[in-house]
């Protein structure tokens, strides 16, 4: 059921992308940096762009939140490893009850 959905899901936003690419080949949408470039390329980009002017740019610096999601990830792998051992001890209670 999940498989099917996500090749839905996959199908919808294979179609949304060849739509998109359709509009730029054919000039009616045009696409500038910040369309498809995440945000280190456009880092990137800006600092080059910094170098080559004469004038300085300021370059905004972006807070890490990556210890945030760390730690988010590892409570929910831990949730899950409670959730999957519950669900092993109700399964050999239920079988241990049948036999």
């Amino acid at each position: 059921d999940t498989a099917n959905r996500i090749v839905e899901l996959l199908g919808e936003h294979r179609d949304l992308i060849q739509t998109e690419l359709d509009e730029v080949n054919s000039g009616v949408r045009q696409l500038t940096g910040k369309d498809f470039l995440g945000p280190k390329e456009r880092r990137r980009r800006l600092q080059v762009k910094v170098k080559n002017q004469t004038e300085p740019v300021a370059v905004k610096k972006q807070k890490d939140y990556s210890e945030y999601f760390n730690s988010l990830e590892h409570k929910v792998q831990a949730q899950k490893r409670r959730d999957m051992i519950r669900l092993a001890r109700k399964a050999k209670a239920e079988a241990d009850a049948m036999t």
